[in-house]
């Protein structure tokens, strides 16, 4: 089969577009082949070095869309020609080829209503969302949730999702996005160049963090009384949450079938909608990369694997 793999630590001339062994499942594993495959900003860290004890040659990848190949005998849930999604483990990866290996509790059937390009660009991202938002902060109706970084990967999704749990939602992009905002379900939407939010928000139960550093730091003054601060890229300040008398927590978020199942509900029900920005070739995973590394990408960017099946 085709992967793109790195054979070490490095830049994007680190990853290679190359033939690799098609992988075998083991008794409780599934062999998917792939349709498509979303990158995640967190790959560029990996790539880079963020986490030393990693096994070349390595595949990168953490979110898949594809149908199951073939079942481990262990496997109940799932069979030969099934349309999946999953968020493959960080250690052993593998999204960017044509076939990859998931347990089946990383595995979830595809929101039916979508396309597997869209599928793919949803695990990591949308789990994240609804791990910060529905797990830890308990976000309510007739509650106010500011959400960071609104027009990225998570910050679209998260958005659509405190809208369908009834709150109301604030969130902070660029110039450029502030429409996109408000298209994803905003009622503020906040141009965090041109204004300090700190100015015109207060007394928020939830605050989404995707920025980290002084975004973070701001953030605590606005929240009121027992609300909380959930962060994806920052360990939070105790003192100043103590100071503030509010709760925060750093989170990163692991594969589970339980949290997909739950995105494909809501996808399904029409009230979460994937936003695929760029859809590269696998064999352009590099152009890709380079993209998703400015950080400044709207929604996701997508590998195509292969041609979509007649039926999503």
């Amino acid at each position: 089969m085709k992967a793109v793999r790195i054979h070490g630590f490095g830049g994007t001339d680190a990853l290679k577009y190359e033939d690799a062994p098609i992988p075998e499942p083991k008794e409780d594993e599934i062999l998917i082949r792939v349709i498509a495959a979303g990158i995640n900003p967190f790959d560029v860290d990996l790539r880079e070095g963020y986490i030393k004890s990693l096994t070349f040659p390595l595949t990168l990848g953490l979110d898949v869309a594809g149908v199951v190949e073939k079942t481990g005998a262990k496997i109940t849930r799932f069979k030969k020609g099934d349309a999946v999604y999953a968020f493959l483990n960080y250690i052993e990866q593998g999204g960017y080829a044509e076939f990859a290996i998931a347990k089946e509790n990383w595995v979830s059937p595809k929101p039916k209503s979508i396309t597997h390009q869209e599928a793919a660009s949803l695990p990591v991202a949308a789990c994240t969302a609804w791990l910060a938002l529905v797990e830890k902060a308990n976000l309510g109706a007739g509650q106010t949730v500011l959400i960071h970084g609104g027009s990225g990967g998570v910050g679209s999704l998260a958005i659509q999702i405190a809208k369908a749990r009834g709150a109301r939602v604030i969130a902070t992009a660029s110039a450029s996005n502030q429409e996109l905002l408000r298209q994803l379900g905003a009622d503020q939407a906040i141009d965090y160049k041109a204004t300090k939010f700190e100015d015109v928000v207060k007394d928020v139960d939830v605050v989404l963090d995707s920025i980290g550093g002084d975004t973070l730091v701001r953030s605590y003054g606005v929240i009121k009384k027992g609300g909380i601060v959930v962060s994806l890229v920052a360990e939070v300040d105790q003192k100043a949450l103590d100071a503030h008398g509010i709760r925060g927590v750093a989170i990163g978020v692991k594969p589970s079938a339980d949290r997909l199942a739950e995105i494909t509900k809501l996808v399904d029900a029409n009230k979460l909608k994937p936003m695929v920005s760029q859809v590269f070739p696998l064999s352009d995973a590099v152009k890709a990369r380079e993209a998703v590394a400015t950080h400044h990408t709207r929604g996701k960017i997508v590998l195509k694997v292969a041609d979509e099946p007649q039926s999503k």
